[in-house]
């Protein structure tokens, strides 16, 4: 295979690799090992490819996970449901609310 050979088929095994992202970044190291194996490339061409492949699924997976916190956060918006924070915020109301009233019971009694 010629370089111009390997280049093309790099860049169809780092799309591949995108694909990969949700498999881990294990299984990526594995398939650029095989990768670099079968195709005979040298060591400096298959640090570069492993190197490149791995940074582009990390990023595949950061945006990937951006966009699924994004459409939870709409989904449970679109809901009705409260967050975490706003539910901590309510019972720290009512517990005041609670303290407020037992003294003011106590007061007319």
């Amino acid at each position: 295979m010629t370089k111009g050979g390997h280049m093309a088929g790099l860049k169809t095994v780092l799309y591949a690799g995108v694909g990969l992202a949700l498999k881990g970044k294990k299984k990526i190291e594995e398939a650029a090992k095989k990768f670099v194996e079968n195709n005979k490339i040298e060591v400096d061409e298959g640090k570069k490819f492993f190197d490149e492949t791995v940074k582009q699924a990390e990023t595949a997976k950061d945006e990937l996970s951006k966009k699924i916190n994004k459409t939870v956060k709409t989904t449970v918006n679109k809901m009705g449901f409260i967050t975490h924070e706003e539910a901590e915020n309510l019972k720290s109301e009512i517990e005041k609310l609670k303290t407020q009233l037992d003294k003011s019971e106590k007061g007319e009694k």
